[in-house]
């Protein structure tokens, strides 16, 4: 499918992007995903790259397959709502991201900031 069907199909109203972090107008960059949804092109790349790991069911999964809920944030006295990610397969909400950014250095591992 090509990516100016894309644009042809989709009205710009429903036009947003579906990574839980971006939620803007697509005008440019558009991409589909492998059930899908549509994302601004770096978006997708990022929410590919974004891993958590469930610590009930010990499934890896990406930001493409994550579902969502909203949560109440309390900080510095304002209460805010936030997207957290749940496990697609088992619905825990206690997801914890797996840890990347690891360098082999001389022979042992060292973690990167």
């Amino acid at each position: 499918m090509s990516v100016r069907y894309l644009y042809q199909s989709i009205p710009h109203s429903k036009r947003l992007c579906s990574y839980y972090r971006c939620q803007k107008p697509i005008l440019r960059n558009i991409a589909r995903d492998k059930s899908n949804r549509i994302y601004h092109y770096g978006c997708l790349q990022t929410a590919k790259d974004e891993q958590w790991r469930c610590p009930e069911c010990y499934a890896t999964f990406d930001a493409t397959e994550a579902s969502f809920y909203e949560a109440e944030n309390l900080r510095n006295d304002r209460c805010t709502e936030v997207l957290r990610p749940m496990c697609p397969h088992c619905g825990c909400q206690a997801v914890r991201p797996v840890a990347r950014h690891h360098e082999i250095v001389t022979g042992r591992l060292v973690s990167c900031p």
